[in-house]
């Protein structure tokens, strides 16, 4: 394994940069190439950089990085470094064939190889570690106005779920035409109008939030049920109508 200087790697502005304010005051993404690894000079801790970001290195998958040119640097540099990648990074999971693009501070599967022709253009796929990777992308709250390329149908997504958008006011309330991500076509087929259990929605014109998850075993399927508490985020009206309702109110379970 190879250890690289960090200030004989990059231009000599950022060397003089990183010498008069220090590492640390450049957040954000990581100025370090793909594919190196950072090895924390106050932890055990190893990360691989992709798209800038960093992913963290179980110690059990360290080996397969054994052959990497790797950075030193105090852990609170290294925490500083973005954990979701650049658009358009792509990402594959050791041992696992399927590739991913980041989109919108989403992963998108690539379900096709014309796709992967299309969203490839020579970029190297990142490999990173097959554990832990995606938990920072599960962010209840956050939503993205996404359109399969190649197609005319515009959906806003959050919490897991993708619900059409029907008209120009829910458009422009969700951010208009140029907030659009496009995403891979076919991406979207695993993604239902049912949001990930412990989802906190309400539609846009109402004030009802609801929880959304189940109830037990025997009344199977995804119920909403209308609680106090501060949405997640807001979604078109109606879109939540195929859900039905548990009347007596409260927080769903999570196991079903």
């Amino acid at each position: 394994m190879r250890v690289v200087s960090l200030l004989a790697m990059f231009p000599r502005w950022l060397a003089l940069g990183l010498s008069l304010f220090g590492a640390q005051a450049l957040a954000g993404y990581a100025p370090i190439p793909d594919g190196y690894v950072l090895l924390s000079s106050d932890t055990t801790n190893r990360y691989v950089v992709a798209g800038g970001a960093r992913f963290f290195i179980p110690p059990a998958q360290w080996s397969h990085y054994s052959g990497a040119s790797t950075v030193v640097l105090p852990q609170a540099t290294i925490n500083s470094y973005a954990e979701i990648p650049q658009e358009g990074t792509l990402l594959r999971q050791l041992g696992y064939a399927a590739i991913y693009v980041v989109v919108g501070e989403k992963f998108w599967w690539i379900p096709s190889p014309t796709e992967l022709d299309y969203w490839d253009d020579w970029k190297t796929v990142n490999n990173i570690p097959n554990a832990g990777w995606s938990d920072v992308f599960y962010n209840y709250s956050y939503k993205v106005l996404v359109q399969e390329r190649t197609t005319s149908q515009i959906y806003l997504y959050i919490a897991g779920a993708k619900y059409p958008i029907t008209n120009a006011a829910d458009l422009a309330y969700y951010g208009g035409a140029s907030s659009v991500k496009i995403v891979p076509l076919g991406t979207l087929a695993d993604n239902t109008d049912q949001p990930w259990c412990g989802a906190l929605l309400r539609e846009r014109s109402s004030s009802t939030v609801y929880s959304l998850g189940f109830i037990n075993s025997s009344l199977p399927g995804m119920y909403r049920s209308p609680v106090t508490a501060t949405a997640d985020g807001e979604v078109p009206d109606g879109a939540l109508s195929s859900i039905p309702v548990f009347t007596p109110g409260g927080f769903l379970n999570c196991i079903n």
